[in-house]
């Protein structure tokens, strides 16, 4: 089995500041974006699992969010049986998007207070790590999961350093129970890092980060590359 341990925002500066030795496994690098005119989630994730460069055709789709790619024309068609866990570009919920952006939106419009905005991100968070590991027991090829807690929280706590912490170590918790399942290759993937916007806030980054358990150098990998790379494992 393969797994695919999808995190949106995952910034490789914190992964070293955190020591989050599960994230960075044996071999680690930076993602290369400079194909797309911005860092966009839904535009990058299609990217990765379509194996090709999307950003024209999710920008010119009536709702970005609501962009989905068939099985067929993703890595997904190789496998007879996945299971792809909230995966923006595919099987992301779009009701809970919804809501996520209804609460940033309420932050800003000082109707909602920023832990009432955590609190939507971490319990949806909880139920996506329930899912993910109850498809790991299951009979399947490949199992990609997508978190983003990272991301949601970071756009409002970025540089509140003990609140990312817990996270980074939410995260690398999740990446080292998946390798002590010892079920095969875990590829740890980010759509785009995080920088910081001004003290507090956070906004996306222009590269993202990569690890396998496995030494293996895929140098800086275009999100668009790793089709093939999944392929090879």
């Amino acid at each position: 089995m393969i797994a695919v341990l999808g995190i949106d925002a995952l910034e490789a500066s914190c992964v070293k500041k955190f020591g989050c030795r599960n994230l960075s496994q044996e071999s680690c690098g930076a993602t290369d974006l400079s194909g797309f005119s911005e860092p966009r989630t839904v535009v990058i994730w299609s990217s990765f699992l379509s194996g090709r460069n999307t950003e024209r055709e999710v920008l010119a789709s009536k709702d970005m969010w609501g962009f989905r790619l068939d099985a067929k024309d993703t890595f997904f068609s190789a496998f007879e049986r996945f299971s792809a866990i909230d995966v923006p570009g595919f099987s992301q919920d779009v009701a809970q998007h919804k809501r996520e952006r209804e609460a940033l939106k309420g932050f800003f419009g000082k109707k909602v207070t920023v832990e009432e905005y955590d609190a939507i991100a971490l319990e949806w968070h909880k139920k996506v790590r329930e899912e993910f590991f109850s498809a790991l027991e299951g009979d399947y090829g490949l199992v990609m999961g997508y978190f983003d807690a990272i991301d949601l929280v970071g756009h409002l706590s970025f540089g509140v350093e003990g609140k990312m912490r817990m996270l980074y170590d939410e995260m690398d918790g999740i990446a080292g129970k998946v390798r002590a399942m010892g079920k095969g290759p875990l590829l740890v993937v980010s759509d785009h890092g995080m920088k910081p916007l001004g003290s507090r806030y956070g906004d996306h980054s222009e590269s993202g980060f990569w690890s396998l358990n496995s030494r293996k150098d895929l140098g800086m990998p275009k999100p668009e590359d790793f089709a093939r790379i999944i392929a090879s494992l």
